[in-house]
C-alpha cells in the first residue's frame, strides 16, 4: 500500500477566510494546533501578525495545567510582530510586567492591574504619558 500524501486542508481557501475563522479562535488553540493542521494553516498562524494584535489565551482549565502559558504568551507576543495592541488573559501568577509607550493606561487602570497582579517584583513603566505620581 502506497503512502499517501498529507493533505492541505486550506489548499484554495482565501487567506482572509482562513485569518477570519483564526480570529474567532482562542490564541492558545491556534499556538497547540494550526502549526500541525497543515502547511498553509502554519504559515498563516505564524506569518500573519494582524492575527496577533489583541491576544486572549483562556483556554480550557484541563489544558492550561499542561501547558506552558509563559512560553506560548511569549510566542504569541513574538508572531504579533509589534503589533500587539491588548493581552488578555488571568495571570495571577506574572511576576514581570513592562509597559511601554502605553498611552492608553490609566493611573486608574494601572493601580487596578497592580492589584490583581500579587506577585509581581519587577515591573517597567516607561513612557506612559497617563499614568503620574498617583497610579505609581
Amino acid at each position: 500500500m502506497a503512502a499517501s500524501c498529507a493533505r492541505d486542508w486550506a489548499d484554495g481557501l482565501p487567506a482572509d477566510v482562513l485569518l477570519a475563522i483564526f480570529h474567532r479562535l482562542d490564541h492558545i488553540d491556534i499556538l497547540m494546533v494550526a502549526d500541525r493542521v497543515c502547511h498553509t494553516w502554519c504559515a498563516a498562524a505564524r506569518d500573519e501578525p494582524s492575527l496577533w494584535r489583541r491576544i486572549t489565551m483562556r483556554g480550557d482549565e484541563g489544558i492550561a495545567r499542561r501547558i506552558n502559558r509563559c512560553g506560548m504568551a511569549c510566542e504569541a507576543v513574538r508572531r504579533s510582530a509589534g503589533q500587539c495592541e491588548a493581552f488578555c488573559g488571568e495571570s495571577p501568577c506574572l511576576r514581570s510586567l513592562r509597559l511601554i509607550s502605553c498611552s492608553g493606561v490609566t493611573d486608574e487602570g494601572f493601580i487596578e492591574v497592580v492589584k490583581a497582579l500579587p506577585l509581581i517584583d519587577e515591573l517597567e513603566l516607561s513612557l506612559c504619558d497617563n499614568v503620574g505620581a498617583d497610579g505609581v
